[in-house]
């Protein structure tokens, strides 16, 4: 038997499922085999979307209670500043501090271009992959 895996998800994984009920990210989201992470730093930018976007933030708010949120303590200047080697924009480097601090193996994301995905296989021993990728993966276990 699979243990049920953990995965961290970037917010624009997240998104894309409240746009969409067909494809890849709203297959993760809605997959009870797998525990979905986020952080506190990234639920606040997925709200911001959500209201920005004008999207249902009752549907959000249904999909959330599936997801264990990790809280990061650390100020976003400490996170830049620790995680900018492992993203192109140092923005970014929260979503891997949260997948570091969730302890999972992978970081899904479609922004794929965003991180350097070797450099956090190797040092963080996290995958990154797109939802797509991932859902391939996982059909292979």
């Amino acid at each position: 038997m699979i243990k049920k895996l953990a995965v961290f998800l970037d917010s624009d994984v997240i998104i894309s499922s409240l746009i969409s009920n067909k494809g890849a990210a709203f297959s993760l989201i809605n997959n009870k085999k797998i525990t979905k992470c986020i952080s506190n730093i990234s639920l606040k930018e997925i709200r911001i979307v959500i209201k920005r976007l004008k999207l249902n933030l009752k549907n959000f708010k249904n999909i959330l209670v599936n997801f264990k949120v990790i809280q990061i303590k650390n100020d976003l200047d400490d996170i830049k500043s620790k995680y900018h080697k492992f993203v192109f924009d140092k923005n970014d480097a929260h979503v891997v501090c949260g997948a570091k601090e969730s302890s999972v193996n992978f970081l899904i994301t479609y922004n794929i271009k965003h991180f350097k995905k070797d450099i956090i296989k190797q040092n963080l021993k996290i995958i990154t992959l797109t939802p797509a990728l991932f859902l391939q993966y996982l059909r292979s276990l």
